[in-house]
């Protein structure tokens, strides 16, 4: 015998998975039509991956590595590497603080030619957690410095970011092994040496949480540079190993 409640979980279920494949869909769709549709270099590929190695209750190691291509992983415009530490002032509060290199190339038809900018940053930041029901929430605040090296000058400049990320999982209520979910962010960039405006993107992915310490996300960014507006496909791994003996 079915009783009432059973029979609506199965129903708000089955709704939920035709939901995921109506996004997976329409994703496809979308990203196919901004494929043919561009002009060449207008759709850029981005993949990243990140790993914070938790050593301490209360410290971290954060580790990063993204290629950016100016097209569809056929030449490469820019690598960044960036690593630091984290201090965890608790389960929704980190307090962060490294170094990144940048390395950046023109479409010149050689992948990977010599370099045309190369920069030194350091960085600071804090990221503020929580959670409304289904909703995650992350504010992340950073401030950066540049040593920005090209092939005509040297210069520095300062640059704060905020970025609010919105994290909602699908086939479970929590974010555990197994979750599907959907993930979106928008974040700005404001030059403190400059002109105020540097960028802003704007980003959408659907995302699979392989392991409490692994996921996946694939998903499309806008990013936006004056009046200029670049798209890319985006594919990110992250990997949280924890490295703390057991109690």
């Amino acid at each position: 015998m079915i009783f009432p409640f059973q029979s609506f979980k199965k129903e708000a279920r089955g709704s939920c998975y035709y939901l995921i494949r109506v996004f997976l869909i329409g994703f496809l769709l979308f990203a196919s039509i901004q494929l043919h549709s561009q002009v060449e270099y207008n759709t850029g590929a981005w993949a990243m991956g990140f790993s914070q190695v938790r050593i301490h209750d209360r410290i971290s190691i954060h580790l990063e590595a993204q290629y950016r291509d100016h097209g569809i992983f056929n030449e490469a415009e820019q690598i960044l590497l960036r690593g630091g530490l984290n201090y965890h002032l608790g389960a929704q509060a980190i307090a962060s603080a490294g170094y990144g290199r940048i390395t950046g190339y023109t479409a010149d038809g050689e992948f990977m030619n010599t370099p045309a900018s190369a920069e030194n940053r350091t960085w600071e930041q804090f990221i503020l957690r929580n959670t409304t029901g289904r909703f995650i929430f992350e504010h992340r605040y950073r401030l950066e410095q540049r040593w920005i090296k090209t092939n005509l000058s040297n210069r520095y400049m300062d640059r704060v970011r905020y970025c609010l990320r919105m994290t909602i999982p699908l086939s479970r209520k929590t974010l555990e092994k197994n979750t599907l979910f959907l993930s979106f962010y928008d974040e700005i960039f404001i030059n403190l040496t400059a002109a105020p405006f540097d960028r802003n993107r704007a980003y959408a992915a659907i995302g699979f949480q392989l392991s409490p310490q692994a996921s996946v996300q694939a998903g499309y960014m806008a990013q936006t540079l004056g009046v200029y507006t670049k798209q890319f496909l985006q594919i990110a791994l992250f990997y949280n190993p924890d490295l703390r003996k057991k109690k």
